[in-house]
């Protein structure tokens, strides 16, 4: 089989999304590093409605395969643990312990989604549950700290709770805390909404 033709076969449909997310999300991380928050934001959210996608996508071609899974979960470290990392340095708490407190959730984002990738969901079917925080509440908890620092630029104490919040959150995806897959893309939709809201509101 011709090279092109297994990349093609082994990415698919699916796989096509997941790679428009990845574009969305590294131009969000070089939009946050340059200071367009706002756009940043709005790419962010972008990527995050796109990778709820292809799981949509894959289920209703019945495609789903471990090349897509794991595809998905290489993708997700830079959607969603490396862009929150980015924020917190460079914004929420700009300087060492931002970045300190970057590797970590980097680091325990990597942790949570190679175990997800070698156990899977919990075994309570027909309700699936993830072993762990999900990676994208992280992002999604470092995107509302983000519009509360622009929105309150003189409360010293955001930044602390930011930081207490999120590294509370890197070390619960490493539990065995039982998190139920809702499925639900509706439901997930509407949270970008106020998010999106607020960035046009409030981030520059």
């Amino acid at each position: 089989m011709p090279r092109s033709s297994y990349w093609l076969k082994a990415i698919g449909p699916a796989g096509s999304v997941s790679l428009a997310s990845l574009l969305l999300a590294w131009i969000a991380i070089g939009l946050a590093v340059s200071g367009s928050l706002r756009a940043s934001v709005l790419c962010a959210l972008g990527a995050f409605l796109l990778d709820m996608l292809d799981g949509f996508v894959a289920r209703r071609l019945g495609v789903s395969s471990e090349f897509g899974r794991q595809l998905d979960s290489f993708i997700d470290v830079i959607n969603y643990s490396l862009y929150a990392a980015v924020l917190v340095g460079f914004h929420i708490i700009p300087g060492v312990a931002g970045w300190a407190l970057g590797f970590v959730i980097v680091a325990t984002g990597i942790l949570r989604l190679i175990r997800f990738n070698i156990e899977g969901f919990t075994d309570d079917e027909p309700i699936k549950y993830y072993r762990g925080i999900v990676v994208c509440h992280l992002s999604l908890c470092a995107i509302v700290f983000l519009i509360l620092t622009e929105l309150f630029p003189d409360t010293g104490w955001i930044p602390w709770l930011a930081a207490a919040a999120l590294i509370v959150l890197s070390f619960l995806q490493l539990s065995l805390i039982r998190i139920r897959k809702t499925g639900r893309q509706a439901w997930w939709a509407a949270l970008v909404v106020p998010l999106a809201a607020g960035a046009l509101l409030w981030l520059t």
